[in-house]
């Protein structure tokens, strides 16, 4: 089937299960948009890579990012189901679904959209090692297939890959990384604050572009041809992307860890170092290894917030209604990959999220728990705690081969005071060595988060 034949396919499901599972007009239909202001210590890296403190903003945090992008989805599908209002349920959802996957498909590659914060996610990374960057989707590139995070010197790439090949590997899936937490943002906001907001043709073109992605980039045909294009193009060094196809530099960077970065020889034009690493240059081992991976990105539309069942109902007390949800994740990630089983659980009294990950190299598998609790109500209900921990083993020193595992774990605490529809926020967060999916730190940090929540409902 044709791509044509496919987004008409993907409407008629997602408009038949909008009809089937859309919310009756009594409803709550909530908004919620968030603000991190202050990030540190990421924006004194930011500070020193483009040289001040306010300059730092144009590279913003994984946190920052998120939400930028996430408030502009929120925001327009909100705006779109408050314009539109027709007595029909049935031409209602038609007349919505549509409109929303209309602007969906329109914004995927413009600011700030699934493609800034996917390129955004991977310049953070790049932030954090104190090399600055561009990210190309700032031109408004629509209906361009290949983006570029350019304006990059290969002296700091190579210092990255010789120097910090753990967080050379996370670049790589970095953006990937971005598009599904925004997923699982978005579907936390609707499941525990009764939003009603039309994610899901987002939640199918992201997880869709990202599946096709990983599994595109372990055949040759495809990016083969397009990495010769790129280089006739790209004569100038600062128009060259950092990597290329992603995923064919991560599994490359995963199976060689005695290479240096020279290694890759001298660009085509005789410029530079050749940083893109073709589909055809792998070795048997390590195409398999990644069509596996490609494989295992199915995972990912095994929710059924992806068809329209925001909130479950599990039972009805005397002190109300108890909903649930489930979502599995599977992401690329240092060390190999995790992936995640998210369990999403409402009481009258509590609100929690539930995460199971699995994390594997290519030796051995290892286990997490993680656990947010959210809006904890105090002081009359103005004051709001959220509170995260996660315990796990995870690959000693992030190793792609190893068998052994490090205990490692996570505590954050989150407190927010209400002021009319306003909420500062002020939070904590403490890591030890490790991956956490939106945290740039491989190793041990502590960081402190302010800003504002505003919740409309």
């Amino acid at each position: 089937m044709d791509s044509k034949k496919n987004f008409l396919v993907l409407f008629l499901v997602l408009f038949r299960f909008h009809i089937l599972t859309a919310q009756s007009p009594t409803d709550t239909t909530s908004l919620l948009l968030d603000f991190p202001i202050l990030d540190l210590p990421y924006q004194n890296y930011a500070s020193r890579t483009t040289g001040n403190f306010l300059a730092g903003y144009a590279n913003p945090s994984m946190p920052q990012s998120l939400a930028v992008s996430s408030n502009f989805y929120s925001a327009v599908h909100y705006g779109i189901g408050k314009a539109i209002k027709v007595k029909n349920q049935a031409l209602q959802s038609l007349l919505t679904i549509t409109a929303v996957s209309v602007f969906d498909i329109l914004s995927l590659s413009i600011p700030p959209g699934v493609a800034w914060l996917h390129e955004e996610y991977h310049r953070a990374v790049l932030t954090r090692r104190k090399i600055n960057s561009y990210n190309d989707v700032n031109k408004f590139p629509i209906g361009q297939s290949v983006i570029n995070v350019s304006n990059l010197r290969d002296e700091d790439l190579t210092r990255l890959y010789d120097n910090h090949r753990k967080d050379f590997i996370r670049l790589q899936a970095a953006g990937i990384e971005g598009q599904y937490q925004q997923i699982q943002v978005l579907q936390r906001d609707n499941f525990f604050f009764n939003s009603d907001l039309m994610h899901v043709p987002l939640y199918w073109f992201s997880t869709i572009n990202s599946i096709v992605y990983v599994n595109d980039s372990g055949k040759g045909d495809y990016f083969d041809k397009v990495i010769d294009e790129a280089n006739a193009k790209e004569t100038d060094i600062r128009e060259r992307d950092f990597t290329g196809p992603d995923f064919t530099a991560w599994v490359e960077a995963l199976f060689n860890p005695q290479k240096v970065y020279a290694d890759r020889g001298t660009h085509p034009t005789g410029i530079g170092i050749n940083r893109y690493i073709k589909p055809s240059q792998l070795t048997d081992e390590e195409r398999n290894y990644l069509q596996n991976q490609g494989a295992l990105q199915w995972l990912n539309i095994l929710s059924p917030h992806l068809f329209g069942f925001t909130k479950i109902k599990l039972r009805t007390s005397g002190k109300g209604n108890y909903y649930g949800n489930f979502a599995i994740r599977h992401l690329l990630t240092s060390f190999g990959h995790n992936v995640g089983f998210d369990i999403f659980y409402q009481s009258p009294k509590i609100n929690l999220l539930f995460t199971l990950h699995r994390y594997k190299n290519f030796n051995q598998g290892f286990w997490g728990v993680e656990t947010h609790l959210i809006d904890k109500l105090l002081l009359n209900d103005r004051l709001r705690l959220n509170t995260r921990a996660m315990l796990w083993v995870q690959p000693k020193n992030q190793a792609f081969r190893t068998t052994e595992g490090n205990l490692g774990g996570l505590l954050g605490l989150k407190a927010m005071y209400q002021v009319g529809k306003v909420f500062p926020y002020l939070s904590l967060e403490a890591k030890t060595q490790g991956w956490v999916m939106g945290n740039v730190f491989l190793e041990e940090n502590v960081s402190v988060n302010a800003g504002l929540q505003w919740r409309i409902k």
